[in-house]
């Protein structure tokens, strides 16, 4: 038992660590911070068209809800100024479409920095340079989420006034109050400024950023269709001119600049993050001094917009800024215009520079982009000049998007100058981990003379190679990471080398059960597993495989033995989990026929467990609190129950009350599992709205139907079976062993993307925890959102545990064949990430790869966990 715990010991651990420098390899070679230092800043212009500036950006506003058809009554005065004495267009954003984000590429000019993800989502991790450091004072009114991440350092000239974030409750009908306490602030600011007369407010440069929450709450609470957020656009509509009379009445010079944006948009059901149109196209509307006035709609990229604020004001380009000067934008004479687009360029070029001197000091063959030299970029620059004092400005603005793209192209490429070698090593050390897990648990008896010449083998191949490797890591003085991600290939081959007798092991037991039946179904699970990852594409897909695996339970050769009885329940049950992914995909709108009709069905489920065998007193009060909980829900949904209620509390003790009963239910196999099934259908309950009540019904029947196939079993002696841990350490892998662990994995992906396409992040709703709180808190939203994904997760876990215990099969092995079957899909999508292409094929590239990757990793927490629930027994 000892060598076994530590064998569990070793695989779970080194498990962690392949999965963790996978992850970290993906982002470092497709998605590294864009974020470097050392450049010199670039003066947009000598002559700014504009003294001020004021930046409103509406939080949570889609193009669609001001320029959409039949929408320009929501806000009638910026449509007005759009079409009279403006310029206006579709700033499209980038994913992921969140609120910080979005932010950072309006007031930074570079996208989000991707190292955020692991260092918490409140704060910016990572300095960087915007608009508001390089204004000459600046101004900011709003979320304490947004504002406070501007000045990280404390500069004396940026001024922050931000409300609590307890205001920010997405269960307030009212959601105008946000927005009202914004412009009131700034109201009461201007007043009091007027009496100045030489002070910071009446100096050039300024900036004065509005951020305005409200369209977002109202769009997450009642949706982008709904009066609510109309209203809430409208008020904004309103305030707008009222703020823009204030800012002419105390500076009467037509000197100021307006800008009127979003950080994103919003889905219909209300929610952002991912990729589509609705998320992505955000309205522009800049107006006052140094703007155009044209009709025509002139769209530019996110990230344009800093460079936009520069340039009005007169201040600094941010020094990281990628984003390409609007020009069509901009009304002022047209040497200054050409100054702008040089400046412009000239920062670029200091990005440009950076990047390729650090590649070119220390790589062993430089190969520059394009074959272009310091030379050659040197003399475009003079062209650019030249064009310039030639006042030849159709060529001048030609020539320098034609050399502001090369520049963004050769960044990127000196960026990613070791991708690909990168790539390739975490590839051969994926498929050597495979290898590992395929002849983990293989048993050979131990042969001396072979291990002494695989240490002669090792000591005349692999320390040369080592040192070889190191040193041109060394010269080229790459990052501390770049050494394990190209020693990790070699460490797992020589893992391999090491092992070769276990792998010849393994090789001769394939071989001895036929190598033709073995290679047959390794296809057929290929095309299983490709099905799989083509769930996270289209997820009708998985419907399929829930066809291939209906149809093997009447070919395998060890299921024979079921009935035809067990074989029709198996047949309906996939038949009906398999038409889900068919489905619209799950929304927050609540539903009250398809609410009520899972409930019933699942409480009808729950008696007909109860009722297969005694009953005990835990599960029939957990059975209880079933049956009244949409009494609560209901109320939540008409509002009987307000956010500030005490019941809210309640409520939460009342979902983890019949969870926590788990462990004090009987060890029973049959009723554990009911206790599990049923304890955490209470909070089920509370965190659905739709048909995800329906989809839980038939998921908990299929896993009941697969456990009675699997043990050959019926109800009755399946309620004398206890759990306990065992690990058979003598056991081989069989064909029944892949055959349980692909039907476990297949219905892990069933139970994740059956109600929705959750590898799109804006399929995160924080409307599904309004039964528990309202108030934007997003640590504990996560958290019970997590809780709510992983309810199928878990129940999936129990039953496999019950189905390796019955069967007698051993728990290494299926959790390797497992393991196996992730990493061969996690490879494919690893070669899936982009980071060019539409922002919809960069986000959704991503998420569905982070998915994988943590789908990989929490499965080793979940076996942990279903363990906890079913061998846990507290005694009362």
């Amino acid at each position: 038992m000892f060598g076994t715990n530590r064998k569990v010991f070793v695989l779970i651990s080194f498990g962690f660590f392949v999965h963790g420098l996978v992850l970290k390899a993906a982002f470092d070679i497709y998605f590294s911070s864009p974020i470097d230092n050392g450049m010199t800043p670039i003066l947009s212009t000598n002559k700014p068209p504009a003294k001020r500036l004021v930046l409103f950006v509406a939080d949570g506003l889609r193009a669609e809800g001001i320029f959409g058809e039949n929408q320009t009554e929501n806000a009638p005065n910026l449509n007005k100024i759009k079409q009279t004495r403006g310029s206006w267009g579709i700033a499209h954003t980038r994913v992921p479409t969140e609120s910080r984000p979005g932010h950072v590429a309006l007031l930074g000019g570079i996208y989000e920095d991707p190292s955020a993800l692991l260092k918490g989502w409140k704060v910016n991790p990572v300095d960087f340079d915007s608009v508001i450091n390089q204004s000459r004072n600046a101004w900011c009114w709003g979320g304490p989420s947004i504002i406070n991440m501007f000045n990280k350092d404390d500069l004396p000239h940026i001024h922050l006034h931000s409300y609590d974030s307890s205001l920010e409750d997405f269960g307030n009908n009212n959601t105008i109050g946000l927005d009202l306490w914004v412009f009131d602030e700034v109201n009461s600011f201007i007043q009091q400024q007027k009496t100045c007369d030489v002070c910071e407010f009446k100096q050039t440069g300024n900036l004065f950023f509005l951020h305005l929450l409200g369209i977002d709450t109202a769009g997450h609470a009642f949706k982008p269709n709904s009066l609510e957020y109309k209203k809430n656009i409208r008020f904004v509509d309103e305030n707008i001119v009222k703020i823009e009379h204030l800012f002419e009445t105390i500076f009467p010079d037509k000197s100021t600049s307006y800008v009127f944006t979003a950080d994103h948009g919003m889905t219909n059901w209300g929610s952002h993050g991912s990729g589509s149109d609705h998320e992505t196209t955000t309205p522009l509307i800049a107006w006052g001094a140094g703007i155009k006035i044209e009709k025509k709609r002139k769209d530019v990229q996110q990230i344009d917009i800093a460079p936009l604020l520069s340039a009005l004001i007169g201040i600094n380009y941010p020094i990281n800024s990628l984003g390409r000067l609007p020009v069509d934008y901009l009304a002022t004479s047209l040497d200054n215009l050409a100054q702008m687009m040089i400046s412009n360029v000239l920062q670029l070029v200091e990005t440009f520079n950076i990047k390729r001197n650090r590649r070119m000091r220390n790589a062993i063959r430089f190969v520059p982009f394009q074959g272009v030299t310091t030379q050659e970029l040197e003399s475009r620059i003079a062209h650019l000049k030249h064009l310039s004092s030639l006042q030849q400005f159709d060529s001048l603005k030609t020539e320098s998007e034609k050399l502001i793209e090369f520049l963004i192209e050769g960044s990127d490429y000196y960026h990613n100058y070791y991708q690909l070698p990168i790539l390739v090593s975490i590839t051969v050390g994926i498929v050597a981990w495979i290898v590992y897990l395929a002849t983990f648990n293989v048993r050979v008896s131990q042969n001396t003379s072979r291990r002494k010449i695989t240490i002669y083998f090792e000591v005349l191949v692999f320390v040369p190679l080592y040192l070889n490797v190191l040193y041109l890591l060394i010269i080229q003085s790459l990052p501390l990471m770049y050494y394990v991600y190209f020693m990790f290939p070699i460490f797992m081959v020589q893992i391999l080398v090491r092992r070769h007798v276990f792998i010849s092991e393994a090789l001769r037991q394939v071989k001895s059960s036929g190598f033709r039946a073995a290679l047959g179904q390794f296809v057929v699970y290929l095309i299983g597993l490709r099905l799989l990852v083509q769930g996270f594409h289209n997820r009708k897909s998985l419907s399929i495989v829930m066809y291939l695996v209906l149809v093997s339970v009447f070919y395998s050769k060890s299921l024979r033995h079921t009935s035809r009885y067990q074989k029709t329940l198996w047949t309906i049950c996939c038949v009906s989990v398999s038409l889900f992914p068919f489905l619209p995909e799950m929304t927050t709108t609540f539903n009250t026929t398809s609410y009520l009709l899972g409930y019933i069905l699942w409480c009808m489920a729950a008696c007909k467990l109860i009722s297969c065998q005694k009953s005990s007193k835990v599960i029939s009060v957990q059975f209880g609190m079933v049956v009244l909980t949409p009494l609560y829900t209901l109320s939540v949904e008409k509002g009987l129950v307000t956010s500030d209620s005490p019941l809210k509390n309640f409520a939460l003790i009342w979902s983890l009350a019949p969870i926590v009963a788990i462990l004090f239910s009987p060890i029973q196999i049959f009723s554990r599992l009911c206790s599990i099934f049923i304890g955490f259908g209470t909070f089920y309950l509370m965190v659905t709205s739709n048909y995800e009540n329906l989809f839980l019904f038939f998921y908990v029947c299929l896993l009941y139907v697969w456990l009675i196939l699997e043990s050959r079993l019926d109800y009755k002696n399946l309620g004398e079976a206890t759990f306990e841990r065992r690990f058979e350490g003598n056991t081989s892998q069989s064909s029944d062993d892949f055959r349980r662990a692909f039907f476990f994995v297949v219905l892990i992906f069933i139970g994740f993307f059956g109600t929705g396409n959750i590898a799109s992040l804006n399929s995160f709703d924080p409307m599904w925890v309004r039964c528990f709180l309202t108030i934007f808190s997003p640590f504990k939203m996560a958290g019970l959102i997590l809780l709510r994904i992983i309810v199928p997760f878990l129940f999936t876990s129990c039953a496999y545990r019950a189905v390796n215990l019955l069967c007698k099969s051993n728990t290494l092995n299926m959790f390797c064949i497992v393991l196996m079957f992730s990493d061969l899909m996690l490879l494919e999508l690893l070669y899936y990430i982009t980071n060019i292409g539409s922002w919809l094929e960069i986000g959704m590239s991503l998420s569905k790869f982070i998915i994988m990757e943590a789908f990989v990793i929490i499965i080793l927490i979940l076996y942990g966990f279903a363990y906890l629930l079913t061998s846990v027994k507290v005694k009362l």
